[in-house]
């Protein structure tokens, strides 16, 4: 168990895992390379933490939370249309603000009691969006042609892609940009209607 510390410095290694764990994967980033990120022994991050794997869910535990608070507020919602939309503009928001954390929560594998626990709190969260989703569809305010599971992964399937090529320094489109046209291909689609 890891000694009572600077909470600062914690939440400052904890930002350089996570970017070094975006760069470098979780397999593939070790303890030294983090602790020479962040200008620090390698035996001082067991301060901080036990190891890699408490690292993980440190990070992953605090995205998947701020995921679950932001779905209730949206499952709280008596209009299921605008329910599904406060749902999926928070995923796109939290994606875009914190990739690092995001990309752990969608990459991880449930190969470790940590791995486990944290995909099995992401299939919970996508069970709530289908749940949303089947209730918008069953008041008539989305399209009941596609099975709701299959909506939800399809949609946080967009969603999730934003790991791999989203980089604020390097892309041309601003988060709100990137937003509101994911929005609009959820609400509005992508091919116009013939006309009649």
């Amino acid at each position: 168990m890891p000694r009572q510390t600077d909470p600062k410095n914690l939440e400052r290694l904890l930002e350089a895992a996570a970017d070094l764990f975006l760069v470098e994967g979780y397999d593939g980033a070790s303890m030294q390379q983090l602790a020479d990120s962040v200008g620090l022994h390698k035996s001082s991050l067991y301060h901080y933490v036990s190891g890699k794997e408490d690292l993980l869910g440190k990070l992953t535990s605090e995205a998947q939370s701020d995921a679950e608070t932001n779905m209730a507020l949206a499952e709280a919602k008596d209009n299921k249309r605008e329910a599904m939309i406060d749902a999926l503009t928070f995923a796109i928001d939290q994606t875009l603000n914190d990739l690092g954390k995001v990309s752990l929560v969608l990459r991880q594998k449930p190969d470790s009691v940590t791995g486990e626990q944290i995909t099995e709190r992401r299939r919970e969260h996508d069970r709530r969006l289908s749940a949303i989703i089947e209730a918008a569809q069953q008041s008539g305010d989305v399209r009941d042609d596609i099975h709701p599971v299959l909506l939800s992964r399809l949609l946080y399937g967009m969603i999730a892609w934003l790991v791999e090529w989203y980089d604020p320094k390097r892309t041309r489109f601003d988060k709100e940009e990137i937003r509101n046209a994911i929005l609009s291909v959820i609400l509005n689609g992508t091919v116009k209607k013939e006309e009649e």
